[in-house]
């Protein structure tokens, strides 16, 4: 995965497209850009666990991830995301530890945007923080009704 003319148009459209971005202007966008560096990761390979500190935000370019929770001794699947979803911010927004753990479905490529640039380029943006505190809240409220299964 070269870091193409196309692939940083591409990579442009798709975070404009993102709601909690889509009021950065071109500038902005370019820089954030310029900051995402390409990952390759095999099925089975955890991008992130659950427990760990955030230290990355991540753009899916090919490939599918699933995200898991655990909840006492039960592991459930939250989400399934695919190409040009994106996973991660969480743990960045909130510097609380990561809630779930992604695993990587089979060969996947991604765009990582480390956590010194993450807050560098978007938490400093007040609209854009406050879209991504609001994320946080409704994707915070997407998987705490995982429970464990009740014993028969």
């Amino acid at each position: 995965m070269e870091p193409t003319s196309a692939i940083f148009s591409h990579l442009r459209r798709v975070l404009q497209q993102t709601y909690f971005l889509h009021s950065m202007n071109l500038n902005e966008l370019d820089k954030l850009v310029a900051c995402l560096r390409p990952m390759r990761v095999f099925k089975g390979f955890e991008i992130i666990k659950q427990g760990d500190p955030g230290d990355a935000f991540y753009l899916i370019a090919s490939g599918r991830v699933s995200v898991w929770v655990d909840k006492g001794s039960y592991r459930a699947k939250a989400a399934e995301l695919k190409a040009d979803d994106y996973f991660g911010e969480m743990a960045l927004i909130s510097n609380a530890p990561r809630n779930a753990t992604v695993m990587a479905e089979g060969v996947t490529e991604l765009f990582v945007l480390q956590k010194s640039d993450f807050d560098k380029i978007l938490m400093k943006n007040p609209g854009i923080a406050e879209k991504l505190r609001k994320a946080y809240e409704q994707r915070g409220e997407a998987t705490s009704h995982i429970t464990e299964p009740e014993e028969p």
